[in-house]
């Protein structure tokens, strides 16, 4: 008899349970607020691969400086056959086909001269890296679109790091 009841009133609750899951959520009472619900890990790096493509464009499209594009590429590291998506700024990619150029040409050179030399790059990364900062501040200021999708962005690279398992220590 406790069976029949609970089927009969699991039936009659069903549609309503199925209406009311169905019905659009209510908005928040803060518009601000971004309501983000759990997905698969694959679908959160593939989503966050997008965003990020999406937002290193509009900033290449808004940025007044060529060196300061970002451009995003898949690359294997020295000893892998697995690439690995990076993102980088121009000035990045060029130094890094500076200092493999010098490597190569490098037995030809004085190791002083070339200690100074990586000593100045160094400063200049360093002040082209600040640039870059202060033009992506700046330009997420002025322009609301990109500043809505840097947001989401830090917030889904946010939701991935929490994600990850924790390494044990090897031992």
């Amino acid at each position: 008899m406790r069976t029949l009841c609970f089927v009969v009133i699991f039936g009659l609750a069903a549609p309503a349970l199925a209406q009311q899951a169905a019905s659009p959520p209510q908005p928040a009472a803060d518009p601000d607020e971004v309501v983000v619900e759990g997905r698969k890990s694959e679908n959160l790096y593939a989503e966050i691969e997008r965003l990020e493509g999406s937002v290193y464009d509009r900033f290449n499209a808004l940025n007044s400086n060529d060196e300061l594009d970002i451009h995003c590429f898949k690359q294997a590291p020295t000893g892998s056959n697995i690439p690995l998506r990076r993102c980088a700024p121009n000035f990045v990619i060029d130094a890094e086909a500076r200092a493999a150029k010098n490597t190569i040409s490098g037995g030809r050179s004085s190791a002083n001269a070339n200690s100074r030399k990586v000593g100045d790059d160094a400063t200049i990364l360093e002040q082209k890296s600040k640039a870059l900062t202060e033009e992506l501040q700046r330009l997420a200021r002025e322009d609301a679109q990109l500043m809505r999708d840097l947001v989401r962005l830090d917030e889904l690279k946010r939701q991935q790091a929490n994600e990850k398992p924790a390494r044990r220590p090897a031992g």
